[in-house]
C-alpha cells in the first residue's frame, strides 16, 4: 500500500532540526527527561481541549462570542470562545504506566504561546514592521506544523486509512465488511509528535507578509491553515497501478504459472487535501482584517501590504471560500460579519480516497466519512487496533 500524506517527511528527508540539535548537544535530552519526570500527568486530564487555540478565536470574536456554523448542514449558533472548537480529552493519551496523561495539552499550550508572541508583535501598531528573526520563524513554523496534524479531521483520516488497511488485509474473514476497525487515539497523537518537527522544516525560514484589508471580512474554521497549490488536485501523485481495474487486479493475483509471474497489487491511498510538500504558499487569517502569508523561500516579499476596496473584497472572497471548502466540522466569524450567515456551503465530500480498482471498501470512502467524529478517548469504542 502506498500513500502520499507527507510520508516523505519521515523517510526521504532524513533527520529534523531537532535531531540535529540533539546530536550537537545531547544534554538537551536530559532536560527533556527532567521535564517529563517532574511534570505531573494529571492536570488537563478530563478538560475540554481547544483544537483551534482560544487566543486565535478571540481575535475573531466580539465580547467573547462567535457565530459558528456547522459545516455539514450550515446551521448557526452563538458560541463562547471558551467552548468553541473544544473536545474533552482530545489530546489526552494513555502513557506507558497505563495512566491518562494530559501533558501533551501543556506542550501545545507552550507552542501556542510562543507563536502568539510573534503574532502579537506583527499585529501591534506600536511595533515597526520587520522580517521574522530565526527564533520567531521557528515558533511560527512549529505552530503551523502542529496545526496541520492536531485536528479532528487529521485523526479521522488516520482512522479511515487504518480501517481500510485492516479490512483489506483480512478481506476473507467472514463479516469483516460489517466491522469498523479504528486505530486507538494514541496512534494519532504519537504520529503527530513524531512528524511535527520534520514538518516544521517545511515552513521555517520562509519569507512572510502581513496583509491588511480595509473591511473585517475574513472568517476562520477548524482547519484554518490554507495550503496554496497550483491546482485543486495537483497534490495527488497517482501511480501506474492506479488505472488497473478490479478484474485486472484479480487476474494478476492468481497463482503464477511457468510463463507469468504474480504481480504485486499496489493500493494508492491519499487524502483529498494537499500536504505541506505541495504548498508553495501558506496563509492563515489572524483577524477579520489580517492575513498572515508564508511565501516560497528565496522570494522577495513585502513585509506588509494593505488592500482596499475591490481588491480587499476579492481576497476575502478567495480566502473564505478556501476555508469553507477545507473545513471539517465548523466555520466561525464575528457575529457582526456582514455576509457570513448567508455564505453558501458545499456538500461534504470524502477526506480519503483509494485507487484499488473500485472495490466496495474503496467506494465506502467516496462520500463524507460516517461517523464524522473521530474516536475519542474512553468513548465510541468499536473494535480497535
Amino acid at each position: 500500500m502506498r500513500g502520499n500524506h507527507d510520508d516523505w517527511l519521515t523517510d526521504e528527508y532524513g533527520p529534523s532540526w531537532v535531531d540535529r540539535l540533539v546530536a550537537a548537544d545531547p544534554s538537551i535530552l536530559d532536560e527533556i527527561d527532567d521535564w517529563w519526570q517532574n511534570t505531573s500527568p494529571v492536570p488537563m486530564v478530563g478538560s475540554r481541549h481547544h483544537t483551534v487555540p482560544r487566543f486565535w478565536l478571540e481575535w475573531f470574536a466580539a465580547a467573547g462570542q462567535l457565530w459558528v456554523r456547522v459545516f455539514f448542514n450550515g446551521a448557526g449558533r452563538t458560541e463562547n470562545t471558551s467552548r468553541a472548537g473544544t473536545i474533552r480529552d482530545f489530546y489526552t493519551f494513555i502513557n506507558v504506566d497505563g495512566e491518562k496523561d494530559g501533558r501533551l495539552e501543556r506542550i501545545l499550550a507552550a507552542v501556542e504561546g510562543g507563536a502568539k508572541e510573534v503574532f502579537d508583535r506583527l499585529l501591534s501598531p506600536f511595533q515597526p514592521p520587520r522580517p521574522l528573526d530565526e527564533n520567531e520563524s521557528m515558533r511560527v513554523a512549529l505552530f503551523v506544523a502542529f496545526h496541520l496534524v492536531r485536528t479532528p479531521r487529521h485523526r479521522r483520516e488516520g482512522e479511515l486509512m487504518g480501517d481500510y488497511l485492516a479490512r483489506t488485509q483480512h478481506r476473507h474473514v467472514p463479516g469483516i465488511g460489517q466491522v469498523r476497525v479504528v486505530p486507538d487515539p494514541n496512534h494519532h497523537l504519537q504520529y503527530m509528535t513524531k512528524v511535527v518537527f520534520r514538518l516544521s522544516d517545511v515552513f521555517y525560514g520562509r519569507p512572510t507578509t502581513l496583509v491588511t484589508i480595509d473591511q473585517p471580512l475574513f472568517i476562520t474554521c477548524d482547519e484554518p491553515v490554507i495550503l496554496v497549490t497550483d491546482g485543486d488536485r495537483d497534490h495527488v501523485r497517482h501511480l501506474p497501478a492506479c488505472g488497473k481495474t478490479a478484474r485486472r487486479r484479480r487476474k494478476d493475483a492468481k497463482k503464477p504459472s511457468r510463463n507469468r509471474r504474480r504481480k504485486a497489487d499496489i493500493l494508492h491511498v491519499y487524502p483529498t487535501r494537499p500536504g505541506a510538500a505541495q504548498a508553495f504558499e501558506v496563509a492563515l487569517p489572524l483577524t477579520p482584517r489580517t492575513l498572515f502569508v508564508m511565501g516560497p523561500r528565496n522570494e522577495n516579499r513585502p513585509i506588509h501590504r494593505t488592500l482596499t476596496g475591490a481588491e480587499a473584497v476579492a481576497l476575502a472572497y478567495d480566502v473564505n471560500g478556501r476555508l469553507i471548502v477545507q473545513a471539517y466540522d465548523w466555520v466561525a466569524a464575528s457575529p457582526a460579519h456582514p455576509t457570513f450567515r448567508g455564505l453558501p456551503f458545499p456538500a461534504p465530500g470524502p477526506i480519503i480516497q483509494v485507487c484499488d480498482g473500485g472495490t466496495a471498501m474503496s467506494r465506502d470512502l467516496d462520500g463524507p466519512p460516517s461517523p464524522r467524529r473521530p474516536s475519542l478517548l474512553g468513548r465510541d469504542r468499536p473494535t480497535t487496533v
